[in-house]
């Protein structure tokens, strides 16, 4: 099978074809088989076909929102929307009403699908578009099968570079940036992923991450790409330790693709003493740097197991490099970033634009090749500014995405991760602009000033502020406008901020500060 030269709707259709018995994706409440999964989508394409009022010639850009869960139900209707000729975005409800808004602001989507259960929460986003819920739209494509005229036009349109799904990140100016992903994109690294790592049809995927975060990509597209089963984690068995490592072992999960803290959660509350999923025979993780002592722990109660280091920002469709771990690791030690993925080039460039290649040597971790995405959706200053064109040494010209992370190769010749060269950091597998995090702060009206600081060893955000508002109160007044991974985890107020010679305030010297009781 050449996976190279097909669409991710291609591939459901000769999974479902080949496998159309078999358990597709299961949660708590339910499973569909693959047979069932492609055949609920395509219906649910075909009355979203209805509800768009756009013409098919136009389908390709057409954005479609969704408010809810996840589940079987959101998966087979984020294929639906693949299949009316769309791209779907994920709206996690669990985020503020007032970031929701501003997703939507930039989305301008074609129509919102909203579970019924969060139709207060689509209230409050004061959104006045075209919106449906969920539930009624998926009685009404069970109803009418998918059958509508226009389907088949709509599905012979759909190609590699056809955008399939858009992910929003935090942006510096305040606004959310959505990257936009193709079809092809998806494919070209999923087919890579899937060989590399070995996965089959016999694996057992477990999804940890929101469907508004780009690790679940690897969760849903690689069952689809081999035919293994996805079973979706609820977000309330991260807080039941013991129930989830249950679910892990009753429902004999082979493999996890997992945020660094999620692993932790785990490895920090003992969830390995009460109970060992031994089925587990791959861990892998990205988003931000892995504790070596968390590590540990679960090399010890899983000696069998192989462990990955990924990493790659959404850009480049989910990652770019990949590092199998194969030995235990002193915790002064930081863990290489690894190989590049198949299809992909990753080079460091320093402040003039040259490339870096001796050892000790640091610079912009940048990456050209397959999988990048489209661009940043409805933002073209963000996308001219980021994946700009890169001229070779042969004189050859390529599009190439600038991370903004800063790379270091080490003396063993490895590159590694060593931060970031801007405000912009990674928490709890998040890419967060601080400066974001101030814009926030500052729209206190009781608030002065506010500036913030990562501290990475600790994976804590601090936010330092002037005025007259108590830090208690402007934690729960945060709280309601952003998403929780951005809130920071200590609010210190201080009497004065200190200026460098350019005006700006001094983050070297934040610590310092004098604090009012």
């Amino acid at each position: 099978m050449n996976y190279f030269e097909i669409t991710t709707l291609d591939k459901l259709e000769q999974t479902a074809k080949s496998h159309p018995d078999s358990v597709a994706v299961k949660d708590p409440k339910g499973e569909l088989t693959w047979q069932q999964l492609q055949k609920k989508a395509y219906g649910i394409g075909g009355y979203l076909n209805r509800l768009i009022e756009q013409p098919v010639a136009f389908r390709g850009g057409t954005p479609v929102a969704i408010l809810a869960d996840k589940s079987c139900d959101l998966w087979a209707t984020m294929l639906g929307v693949t299949y009316s000729g769309g791209f779907y975005v994920i709206l996690n409800p669990q985020q503020p009403a007032e970031r929701l808004h501003k997703i939507l602001e930039v989305l301008q989507p074609a129509l919102v699908l909203y579970e019924k259960a969060y139709a207060s929460v689509m209230e409050e986003t004061e959104y006045r578009g075209k919106k449906e819920e969920l539930e009624e739209v998926l009685e009404q494509a069970e109803r009418t099968r998918g059958n509508c005229f226009d389907m088949d036009v709509i599905r012979d349109g759909i190609g590699r570079d056809t955008p399939l799904y858009g992910i929003f990140t935090s942006g510096s100016t305040g606004v959310p940036k959505c990257v936009l992903v193709s079809h092809g994109a998806v494919v070209d690294f999923i087919g890579h992923f899937t060989e590399i790592f070995g996965f089959t049809k016999e694996d057992v995927i477990a999804n940890q991450a929101p469907f508004d975060f780009d690790v679940s990509v690897k969760d849903l597209y690689s069952g689809i790409m081999t035919g293994a089963k996805t079973v979706l984690i609820p977000r309330e068995y991260f807080s039941q330790p013991a129930k989830l490592m249950d679910y892990l072992c009753d429902e004999h999960v082979t493999s996890l693709t997992w945020a660094v803290s999620a692993l932790c959660l785990i490895s920090g509350l003992k969830g390995f003493d009460y109970r060992v999923p031994k089925d587990v025979k791959r861990v892998m993780f990205s988003g931000e740097v892995m504790p070596i002592r968390q590590l540990g722990i679960w090399q010890k109660n899983l000696p069998k197991a192989e462990f990955v280091n990924l990493y790659g920002p959404s850009e480049i469709t989910c990652n770019c490099t990949y590092y199998r771990i194969k030995r235990t690791f002193e915790k002064d030690e930081a863990l290489p970033l690894g190989e590049v993925f198949p299809g992909r080039e990753v080079i460091l460039l320093n402040e003039d634009g040259k490339r870096v290649i001796e050892k000790n040597a640091s610079g912009e971790i940048c990456v050209m090749g397959e999988s990048l995405a489209i661009g940043y959706y409805h933002n073209p200053e963000q996308t001219e500014e980021h994946f700009v064109e890169y001229k070779r040494e042969d004189n050859s010209i390529c599009r190439m995405y600038k991370t903004g992370d800063v790379g270091r190769i080490g003396e063993d010749g490895q590159l590694y991760f060593a931060g970031r060269k801007d405000f912009q950091i990674k928490h709890m597998g998040h890419r967060i602009e601080l400066e974001e995090i101030e814009r926030g702060i500052n729209a206190n009206e009781d608030v002065t000033r506010s500036c913030c600081s990562y501290d990475q060893k600790r994976s804590r955000i601090y936010a330092y502020y002037t005025g007259i508002v108590d830090e208690k109160k402007l934690h729960r007044w945060l709280k309601e406008k952003l998403p929780l991974y951005m809130v920071p985890n200590r609010f210190v107020h201080v009497k004065a901020f200190e200026l460098n010679k350019n005006g700006k305030i001094d983050r070297k010297v934040l610590h310092t500060l004098e604090v009012l009781e």
